[in-house]
């Protein structure tokens, strides 16, 4: 048998993926006068990389890969890739992130590739629907998934449910998807529905819904059936964070922490959570990184921070006290208790 060649080799590799946004994306950069392309994109895709920047070369453009891994479009590398000389960057992996403060997340030419997993999920669905024990339901998702949203929302309609479909988030540009940082794709329609369809897998995403308080049926392509992630609430984590507060209300020094990622940089949260503090009487300690860890933040003599950076983080500290800037807000109730 004749041994492929590495271009054939490449080629067949190139059919295990869907590159019909790929090539979308290739049409556009072709029509710019651009000499060198930058790609970034997650762990779990990061062979894809090679592939794209192989077929960028075969169409004359010189690549730069990003090494480090991103953890969404929140974390732009537009300015490494400029410093590399890239006239553009293909953000791979995630749709476009709207920053809640309306940061301009651009400043190279930005094109975005969101990545579509190739597993059946609709295949889970036809053989598992019946589990679904609700009559209105929600439609919501992760990135990898949300092209097949439309066929789900069909094939259930055809069922008999109701379905209610997803709203954007305040980051999100598709309808209906869910981010790690932004959920209110379901927040936002969950007076409406008994419970919420996900097409995804894992308890990261799922675990977001579950705070609009009803039951998540996950859609699970890996696992291959349906799986509850039973109903949570979001004023469990509040009331958590608010107990934080007031466990170290009368601790002299505070800090905030955001991260130079763009679309982890909240500058103006920055500022209004420093006030607060201020107003009472706080001495307050602002800090910035690229990417944040529990114990770079030990040894300065502050027992408690604000995250001022992705909301999720705020959950993952196990020991220091991290709260988002909106349980500042009982410091007030607490001053109220000792007039």
């Amino acid at each position: 048998m004749t041994p492929k060649n590495s271009r054939e080799k490449k080629t067949e590799d190139r059919q295990k993926f869907n590159y019909e946004e790929f090539e979308e994306v290739l049409e556009e950069i072709k029509e710019e006068d651009y000499d060198t392309i930058g790609l970034q994109g997650p762990d779990g895709i990061k062979p894809q990389l090679i592939d794209y920047a192989d077929q960028l070369e075969e169409h004359g453009f010189d690549t730069v890969i990003i090494g480090a891994s991103t953890f969404g479009a929140c974390g732009i590398a537009d300015e490494k890739a400029e410093r590399m000389g890239a006239d553009a960057l293909i953000h791979v992996g995630h749709t476009r992130f709207l920053h809640p403060e309306r940061q301009d997340m651009d400043d190279l030419n930005v094109y975005y590739l969101p990545y579509r997993e190739d597993r059946d999920l609709m295949g889970v669905l036809r053989e598992h629907y019946e589990e679904i024990d609700a009559e209105k339901v929600g439609l919501v998702g992760v990135t990898q998934y949300m092209d097949r949203a439309e066929e789900a929302r069909e094939f259930l309609e055809d069922k008999g449910f109701e379905v209610v479909e997803g709203k954007t988030g305040l980051r999100t540009t598709e309808p209906g998807q869910v981010l790690g940082c932004d959920a209110g794709a379901a927040h936002n329609i969950a007076h409406k529905v008994d419970a919420f369809v996900f097409l995804g897998s894992g308890h990261f995403h799922p675990s977001q819904v579950s705070e609009t308080g009803k039951d998540i049926y996950v859609v699970d392509p890996y696992e291959e059936h349906i799986w509850v992630e039973p109903a949570n609430s979001l004023d469990d984590e509040t009331r958590a964070e608010h107990a934080r507060v007031i466990k170290h209300k009368d601790k002299k020094k505070w800090g905030i922490v955001t991260s130079s990622k763009k679309g982890q940089n909240y500058m103006q949260a920055v500022q209004i959570a420093k006030e607060k503090l201020e107003k009472h009487g706080k001495d307050v300690y602002v800090f910035v990184e690229d990417r944040i860890f529990e114990p770079d933040y030990k040894g300065f003599g502050i027992d408690i921070y604000v995250n001022c950076a992705c909301p999720r983080m705020t959950k993952d500290w196990q020991d220091m006290a991290f709260v988002s800037p909106s349980a500042l807000d009982v410091l007030n109730e607490v001053d109220i208790e000792h007039e």
